[in-house]
């Protein structure tokens, strides 16, 4: 099965940016791929009028990418900004076959880059049960820094996706802890990173992709573009019946 990572240059522009996104996916298309994963707010980066922006016109972007998602067969995820009564969640979707069929509200939010003066936190975990794929954990950028919410992806899952804009400062960080998930969970973990800068920070690029033994299968370097990879979701399920840690695991309370 072949996924794909964007990595894209998120500008001010946001009608810039779904252009991109476009081209992105009709190239995906060509390339038979069946995931397409964006980096974390792909439309509206964290400027502050673009997340209005965006959010406003949430409905419009929604409507575009599932029918991108039924005209061209490809499972499609990247996070927006959602507006819910009096409050902002970083949200990840998910579309496949036409449809929204699940929504990640991002559950840590970083204090020391002000995430919290922007968005409210998520409370729940999810997995989206995708026809085309099977089931797919759903993860946005800080998450990466709490093993326990992937390894409760990982017992409904096989593959983990992570839409992210991780900053050059911490690039090493991003790259231990994705293969650590992956390690540890014994599934793929696919993390989709950001180019570019903004006035607080350069974002290198860097997406990877880790298999479940912890070998990189693909890794990009620090340009824009589509990046893609075979996968192949049965060795998953091969390598956790030969070496069955998960089978091993202890649940127990830390106060």
């Amino acid at each position: 099965m072949k996924v794909g990572l964007f990595q894209m240059d998120i500008l001010k522009d946001f009608d810039q940016n779904f252009e991109k996104t476009k081209r992105a996916i009709l190239e995906a298309s060509k390339n038979e791929l069946k995931l397409l994963v964006f980096p974390e707010t792909f439309l509206s980066g964290y400027y502050k009028s673009s997340i209005k922006r965006v959010s406003d016109r949430l409905s419009y972007y929604f409507d575009q990418l599932c029918f991108m998602s039924r005209e061209y067969q490809i499972d499609i995820y990247g996070t927006f900004p959602v507006k819910e009564n009096a409050n902002l969640y970083n949200c990840g979707f998910y579309f496949s076959e036409g449809s929204c069929i699940a929504r990640y509200k991002k559950i840590h939010l970083i204090g020391i880059m002000g995430e919290r003066d922007i968005f409210s936190e998520g409370k729940e975990v999810v997995v989206a049960e995708s026809n085309l794929i099977g089931r797919v954990g759903l993860a946005i950028c800080y998450d990466l820094r709490f093993p326990e919410l992937f390894r409760k992806i990982s017992t409904n899952s096989k593959i983990t996706i992570v839409s992210a804009m991780w900053p050059k400062t911490r690039i090493e960080h991003w790259k231990t802890l994705l293969k650590a998930r992956s390690i540890e969970n014994q599934c793929f973990v696919i993390g989709v990173n950001r180019v570019g800068s903004d006035k607080n920070n350069v974002y290198p690029g860097n997406s990877l992709v880790f298999d479940p033994y912890g070998s990189t299968i693909l890794e990009c370097k620090d340009k824009e573009g589509l990046y893609f990879s075979d996968i192949d979701l049965s060795s998953v399920e091969k390598y956790r019946n030969d070496f069955n840690v998960l089978g091993d695991r202890r649940i127990f309370s830390l106060q």
